[in-house]
């Protein structure tokens, strides 16, 4: 999917910005095929805490989106929204975009459900829409290989961090929505 993929964590293997089979340049989640981990049911939920799990998750999203328009790893929304291995990933492949001239343009459609919760740990699943793409920054065109908007399956690990749901790690498959999502 297009930028869903776009900032990796140390650790972490990851997705393709601009799309499946693209560049390996910047990425914020691990690429993986569908395995029995990510076969969880997800349930509705309307409880406070599976809210607050999925504004966070929400969150998390814009604030790397905000981030990706000018490749900027230092963005304080960074850091509100996420901690380590996520984070680290994140900022990395940021810097990385940065230091080849590269910025993210586009937007993502989410439609996470709750797939477990617990008192400090939730799993996300979501089958997410992508038209982002990496561009170059001093000429707006995009990086190659170039493919269409898709939708991805995203799985998404938060932790509650204090008070505040945070993401710690997310894993997306290109081209194909997560079981349940």
């Amino acid at each position: 999917m297009g930028l869903l993929a776009c900032a990796v964590a140390a650790g972490l293997v990851t997705a393709s910005c601009g799309g499946s089979g693209g560049s390996a340049v910047s990425h914020p989640t691990t690429s993986v095929r569908p395995t029995a981990t990510s076969a969880l049911t997800p349930t509705t939920t309307t409880d406070p805490a599976g809210t607050a799990v999925l504004e966070a998750y929400r969150a998390g999203w814009a604030a790397f989106e905000h981030a990706l328009t000018d490749a900027n790893p230092e963005d304080p929304e960074l850091m509100a929204t996420m901690v380590a291995p996520q984070l680290t990933g994140v900022r990395a492949n940021l810097l990385a975009d940065q230091q080849q001239g590269m910025e993210g343009r586009g937007t993502f459609t989410l439609h996470p459900k709750i797939a477990s919760l617990t008192a400090t740990t939730a799993t996300v699943v979501d089958c997410a829409y992508s038209t982002s793409v990496l561009v170059y920054a001093k000429t707006g065109k995009p990086v190659p290989p170039i493919t269409p908007p898709e939708n991805d399956g995203v799985q998404a690990t938060l932790a509650l961090t204090g008070s505040t749901w945070k993401v710690s790690k997310q894993t997306v498959t290109d081209g194909k929505c997560a079981p349940g999502s």
